[in-house]
């Protein structure tokens, strides 16, 4: 196993020699924006860090855009692995659509702009993203593919015979 070496740092007020952790708060950073780009249903994630440049500290906004924390003054690591937890549980990559549906080479993705609901249950739209949520999460099973077949309007440019 390759060893990780740590950087020294100088504080910038006192030029103090200080321990920097292979991990880098720039990582870190990169991490909290991957996470506010997926989790659009929650207040915006930001990082504190300590005077010593040592421990840091999430904070959230919430609805009254006061910054808050969400966890105590954690080192480099700690953090590091509550985002990628926080990531895990809260968060969706829209792009993998193979996470929310059960996929297989006979399936076919169109542009939404496309679709024209034949019924939309308002109980259902209402409880879509906590099933959608737990299935990318593989809770529950993945759901299948949507049905869909040509209109009038689409269907030459959706079904062109050879």
């Amino acid at each position: 196993m390759p060893k990780t070496s740590n950087h020294i740092d100088k504080m910038a007020i006192t030029g103090q020699k200080v321990a920097k952790p292979s991990i880098s708060t720039e990582h870190l950073s990169a991490k909290v924006d991957e996470i506010n780009r997926q989790y659009h249903d929650f207040n915006r994630l930001h990082l504190s860090i300590d005077e010593t440049r040592q421990l840091i500290q999430v904070n959230y906004t919430n609805d009254d855009g006061f910054e808050v924390p969400l966890t105590g003054w954690l080192d480099m690591g700690q953090v590091g692995t509550y985002l990628n937890n926080y990531q895990r549980m809260f968060c969706l990559d829209a792009n993998r659509i193979d996470r929310f549906f059960d996929m297989d080479n006979t399936m076919a993705i169109v542009p939404i702009s496309w679709l024209r609901p034949t019924r939309k249950r308002p109980k259902g739209v209402a409880n879509a993203f906590f099933y959608m949520r737990q299935a990318y999460q593989e809770v529950i099973p993945r759901r299948k593919p949507l049905s869909v077949r040509p209109n009038n309007e689409l269907a030459t440019f959706w079904w062109t015979p050879s």
